[in-house]
């Protein structure tokens, strides 16, 4: 610890410290930073109401490197939001029309302390997750279990109406038609747009065909908006400039690409093996399985050893390994490779299709990003052919 940390408290503590300020001078009637949670409690009202929390991790990344005064207007917006934000209607027949769907990655709200409300979330895409929030005029809340019994209704029917309630809302900002068919499109957040979003719309990723004048390519690096672009053998060079722009965002959601399939649907964009765009396509997808699985790590609860998803190149070809170490209970990520570091014989790497083949790997249920458990090492016999099944990345 430095001196200046030892003087004036971590960055996180100072950074308490400054927004505790705000929202005390906000007028709220009682505030305190709680340390171990990283979040402050306060009491708008009066000094007798209940309680509530703002945890402060997504603003503490928001507003790192940030200037003075972003940093700023930042912290006024998290005001808007928490201490001023009027609460979810008490009805459905209130809240309906104001939810949405909101677009995110699978380890969005890992952090979050055990007994806080746990949003909706279902999988979206790999590695991405559909929430659902209510849209107000300067904020949005998640929509949590606990709102449904209120409300009387079913998941199913909060996701549905979420869904329409954004398919009614892309009719009315379609983009005309021009004569010139741009190279790219950026679609720029404005706060309720929420254009990450629209992969979720049923057709609105196919429609965007007759915009770009070819299959639709979509990039979602994070919550600011959507980049298009028409399929073509020059994408490729496009990867790398989503990839840099989610390594510096504040909430990124995914370095991969996504098109449609031959009924319209948005599937992950892919190219053969030996197709020139395949080492950029297939880094996106190794960077983003990485980081959704090392933030997953932080926070995963288990008796069994939680494996690391280990990331190398060779040849200009980014690739991931998993290890499966004999004797040791492990919750496996899904991998390109699966390594197996035997006690008495050389290491050596498997292919993880060959290696789903010879051995049946269950998920763990409850866990995602998927991860699998092994609880025992292979049969000798199946371990002698999953050597013989053993290959070398390039």
């Amino acid at each position: 610890m430095g001196l200046l940390d030892k003087l004036l408290g971590s960055p996180r503590e100072r950074f308490a410290r400054q927004v505790l300020t705000a929202v005390r001078d906000a007028g709220v009637a009682e505030a305190r930073y709680l340390p171990e949670q990283f979040a402050i409690q306060l009491r708008r009202d009066s000094k007798t109401a209940a309680p509530s929390l703002a945890y402060l991790g997504n603003l503490f990344r928001e507003c790192a490197g940030a200037g003075r005064e972003e940093r700023r207007q930042r912290i006024a917006a998290f005001l808007a939001a928490v201490v001023f934000n009027p609460g979810a209607p008490d009805t459905w027949a209130d809240v309906a029309h104001l939810l949405r769907p909101l677009l995110r990655s699978e380890s969005f709200g890992l952090g979050a302390p055990g007994g806080a409300p746990r949003p909706l979330r279902r999988p979206a895409l790999p590695f991405i997750a559909e929430f659902v929030v209510v849209d107000q005029p300067t904020s949005i809340m998640y929509v949590t279990g606990a709102q449904l019994s209120a409300w009387g209704v079913t998941e199913r029917a909060v996701y549905d109406r979420a869904r329409a309630n954004l398919a009614e809302l892309a009719e009315r900002t379609t983009r005309p038609e021009t004569d010139d068919q741009p190279s790219i499109v950026r679609m720029v957040e404005s706060g309720d747009a929420y254009w990450a979003s629209h992969l979720l719309v049923d057709g609105w990723l196919a429609g965007q065909e007759r915009l770009l004048g070819g299959r639709p390519v979509a990039f979602v690096p994070d919550t600011t908006g959507v980049v298009l672009a028409a399929d073509s053998d020059g994408i490729g060079k496009l990867f790398e400039i989503i990839e840099e722009e989610y390594r510096e965002a504040a909430r990124p959601i995914s370095t991969m690409a996504y098109t449609v399939d031959a009924t319209g649907a948005v599937v992950p964009y892919s190219v053969p093996a030996d197709d020139p765009r395949h080492p950029a396509v297939h880094r996106s997808e190794v960077v983003l399985a990485a980081n959704e699985y090392a933030a997953q790590a932080a926070h995963l609860e288990s008796e069994a050893f939680v494996a690391k998803l280990m990331v190398a190149e060779r040849q200009g070809r980014m690739f991931s390994v998993a290890s499966w170490a004999e004797g040791v209970d492990t919750l496996l990520p899904r991998a390109d490779y699966v390594a197996f570091p035997a006690q008495d014989a050389d290491t050596f790497l498997v292919a993880w299709d060959d290696v789903t083949r010879e051995v049946d790997l269950e998920p763990e249920p409850g866990v995602r990003p998927e991860r699998f458990r092994l609880r025992s090492w292979p049969h000798p016999g199946v371990v002698e052919r999953l050597r013989r099944l053993a290959s070398e990345p390039g």
